[in-house]
């Protein structure tokens, strides 16, 4: 069978019509989908468009676009320019001036980038980011047609200031904290430094090139092998790295700092990365090594104080074993008795020292301050020092102006300054050595000179002699060292006086010089020399009940003894109940109260014996090992008249014994 193929016949107009408008649907359903995924873009990247024509100053909006900036147009046009300018109105007031800018911008350029604020008429505020094209120019060049893509950008933005605040925080911590940052990729090398490493290693960041290498010669020279070395086995160990060393700056200066770091490993183990903190600690290490200064004074301190408060203790056990001997004389009796007192009075002006130095490092040692002569603390001091010199061999030798030098100061602590450098020259002078004082006329001030031919002082110890527990090096092995306490005393006291304290010395074995200067007071001020004499005068002539209480035993009996001595009527008690119930029998003219007692401390005792009618007459006195302000102040408040540290001076207590009050006396 034949197949037959019919001829179509020649096309027709009609035929063309139906082509030309089968390819117009075509294009129209591809353009209707082009512009269906386009506001679907838009929509997903929440961005918008517009179309702004400067011919006839309008604007054409899409939908994304007024939903963008949450306005409405009823045919989605605006208006370019004018008070009905919604583009113009919607921007930041502080970005408004970019609309011009843009339009200049797209004079000159095809396309473009922008970036600003507008504020929606709900009063939120969107960052955008997109940009410019021009579709149609004029004939000289002009911008006529220009579209605008533009996104919300708020989110990246706010997330960027997030960062720029949190950069900025990080860099006031590392500028607070002497610190800088530092990362480097470790296979090839390259070390990022933030802007404080280069101030912490003296560098600029114009010049220097941070390296590995470059990096090591700043380091001190005897640190840079221990550095690399912990660094690489702390990153070979997985482990963070913590390490301390110098660095040489350009100008030569040199630094702590302390490193803390650690490091980021591929996943075959191998270390890629390493970064962390640098950050300057040389006043750290400054302040450590005072400390460890100031514990070594401190260690030695204590090992010469126990030195010295055991020295007295050797004669007075061995006078005490000569009283105890059978065939002792008075004549020994009274040998013994003063060296018990002289060494005791040496132990009690060692303590009291001590506690005057701690009260001047607290600003809490105040003077006496009254006219008088300088001789007369010079005579005081001498009488102090004059055992401890004589007992040395010393020649001494006395210079004063036949004129009396007139001052207002504190006699006592005067005399104790004077003292302790003629009891320093003692020590320090081998045995026949020479001491001398003199004083003289400066103008208007006064110049002491205590000079020696003893050991002499080392230049680099001469900076450190007036320092608490500042004892020198040459010092240390001789039996007689003192404490390092005396001279800081004798400044710290001048000082308070308005005058000062130098010293001097040709160096080892050449002796010592040790200069004093004093302001004087005014020639037409007159001079009374003050009474030091106990105010009230003597008990002696009298007698007195007296109760002492006291739990060291050994100390309230001595005490009681050498009352009784002296004619009074004695009851010892051993703790605060037992000395409350013989001063509720007895009633005694006078109670001497330990503060640390079992049972009942001295301040409840006082208080006690305050509280009943015969008891308001007592003279209560706290003897006690404290004599701090604070001490005296809380003996005073809880109801006692007098406070006296121990070892108690027994002519002074008799002193005290008769006031503040009248007493009854015992007349049998």
């Amino acid at each position: 069978m034949n197949d037959r193929i019919s001829d179509p016949g020649p096309a027709t107009e009609d035929d063309g019509a139906c082509a030309d408008a089968g390819e117009r649907a075509l294009a129209q359903d591809a353009l209707r989908e082009s512009e269906a995924r386009f506001r679907s873009a838009l929509k997903a990247g929440r961005m918008g468009s517009w179309e702004t024509d400067y011919q006839t100053m309008t604007r054409r909006w899409t939908a994304e676009g007024m939903e963008l900036f949450g306005i409405a147009l009823p045919d989605g046009r605006g208006q370019v320019g004018g008070p009905n300018d919604e583009y113009a109105a919607a921007l930041h007031p502080d970005d408004r001036y970019l609309a011009r800018r843009y339009h200049e911008i797209a004079d000159e350029q095809d396309s473009f980038a922008a970036e600003y604020r507008i504020v929606r008429p709900d009063g939120t505020q969107l960052w955008l980011s997109g940009r410019g094209l021009v579709v149609e120019r004029a004939v000289d060049g002009r911008a006529l047609r220009l579209v605008s893509i533009m996104a919300d950008a708020t989110e990246r933005k706010q997330a960027e200031e997030r960062l720029r605040i949190e950069h900025e925080r990080l860099e006031l911590a590392l500028s607070a904290g002497r610190m800088g940052a530092y990362d480097m990729n470790i296979k090839d090398g390259v070390l990022w430094w933030s802007a404080q490493t280069y101030d912490l290693f003296g560098v600029s960041r114009e010049e220097f090139v941070p390296t590995p290498g470059s990096v090591t010669e700043l380091l001190h020279p005897d640190d840079r092998e221990t550095f690399s070395r912990l660094r690489a086995e702390a990153i070979a160990h997985r482990r963070p790295f913590r390490h301390e060393f110098r660095i040489v700056r350009p100008d030569g200066t040199e630094a702590w700092l302390a490193h803390r770091g650690q490091a980021e490993y591929d996943a075959e183990g191998r270390p890629i990365r390493s970064f962390g903190v640098t950050m300057d600690i040389t006043e750290r290490k400054r302040a450590e090594d005072l400390l460890r200064d100031a514990d070594r004074k401190k260690d030695r301190f204590i090992a010469m104080l126990a030195h010295e408060l055991r020295n007295p203790l050797a004669p007075i056990r061995n006078a005490v074993a000569v009283l105890r001997h059978p065939r002792s004389t008075g004549k020994t009796a009274d040998w013994c008795h003063d060296v018990i007192d002289r060494q005791v009075t040496q132990m009690a002006r060692l303590l009291d020292d001590l506690l005057d130095a701690s009260r001047l490092s607290r600003g809490q040692l105040h003077l006496r301050i009254q006219p008088l002569s300088l001789a007369t603390a010079i005579e005081q001091a001498i009488e102090i020092a004059q055992p401890l010199i004589d007992a040395g061999g010393h020649s001494f030798n006395v210079t004063l102006p036949a004129q009396a030098l007139r001052m207002e100061g504190d006699a006592i602590r005067l005399a104790q300054v004077f003292s302790n450098l003629l009891i320093n020259a003692a020590k320090y002078t081998p045995p026949k050595g020479s001491i001398a004082l003199s004083v003289e006329r400066d103008g208007d001030e006064a110049v002491v000179r205590v000079t020696d031919s003893g050991i002499g002082i080392e230049a680099r110890h001469m900076e450190h002699i007036f320092e608490m527990f500042g004892q020198v090096e040459s010092t240390l092995n001789r039996a007689q060292g003192g404490q390092g306490i005396g001279l800081a005393l004798a400044k710290g006291l001048l000082e308070l006086h308005g005058g000062t304290i130098s010293a001097s010395s040709q160096g080892p074995g050449q002796g010592s010089e040790f200069l004093v200067r004093l302001p004087m007071a005014l020639p037409e001020e007159t001079l009374a020399v003050p009474d030091v004499r106990p105010e009230g005068g003597s008990a002696q002539g009298a007698t007195y009940r007296i109760l002492v209480a006291d739990d060291l035993k050994d100390s309230a009996d001595s005490l009681a003894h050498a009352l009784q001595a002296l004619g009074h009527v004695v009851q010892v008690a051993y703790d605060g109940a037992q000395a409350i119930e013989l001063a509720s029998a007895t009633r005694p003219d006078v109670a001497l109260l330990d503060l640390g007692m079992p049972k009942f401390d001295g301040y409840e005792v006082c208080r006690r014996i305050r509280a009943t009618d015969w008891g308001r007459g007592v003279v209560v006195i706290a003897q006690t090992g404290w004599g701090q302000a604070q001490d005296r102040l809380r003996t005073r408040e809880a109801g006692f008249d007098h406070h006296v540290v121990k070892p108690v001076d027994l002519d002074a207590l008799i002193a005290l014994l008769g006031q503040p009050h009248p007493v009854r006396r015992h007349d049998g």
